[in-house]
């Protein structure tokens, strides 16, 4: 069992590692913001989205993702559809463009990975992964067994 300060330290180093990005790319991205790649990424793994899908995946408002899906479609990134469920909603997808933009833009990101950790071998690189997953699957496993039923909260309090 680890002691509260080394886990302090490591929640501490996360969130160095988290906001160790850019919130800005470069002219070889087109001088993107970050989050047009979260967006083209979403859609690309996951397929068409509602709009409330994309804002709930960002964490923002829905009035701040459509102004930030509007900016995608103005490059031809991202496209509009019915909802085939919902003749009123509208279906967000990405184009063979957006997909040409990430792509470009992850390869970009593992250039930069490579540079940053050129001392490093490939066995230790392997080894910073295997452990790294172990502690995603550690974390959401303890999460999870924190976390209460929505149900079990409310009665508690009610009584």
């Amino acid at each position: 069992m680890i002691t509260t300060a080394t886990a302090d330290e490591l929640l501490e180093l996360l969130r160095t590692i988290n906001r160790a990005r850019p919130t800005r790319l470069g002219p070889d991205a087109g001088d993107m913001p970050v989050w047009t790649f979260t967006v083209l990424g979403l859609l690309a793994r996951e397929g068409a989205q509602r709009l409330g899908q994309v804002a709930a995946h960002l964490d923002v408002d829905p009035s701040v993702a459509s102004r930030q899906v509007a900016t995608l479609e103005q490059l031809g990134y991202v496209t509009r559809r019915p909802d085939p469920a919902d003749g009123r909603a509208q279906l967000l997808a990405i184009t063979p463009e957006g997909l040409a933009a990430r792509e470009g833009y992850l390869a970009m990101r593992a250039r930069w990975v490579a540079e940053a950790l050129q001392g490093w071998d490939d066995a230790e690189v392997a080894h910073l992964v295997a452990r790294l997953k172990q502690l995603v699957e550690d974390l959401h496993c303890a999460i999870a067994a924190h976390q209460r039923p929505a149900g079990r909260a409310t009665a508690r309090s009610a009584s």
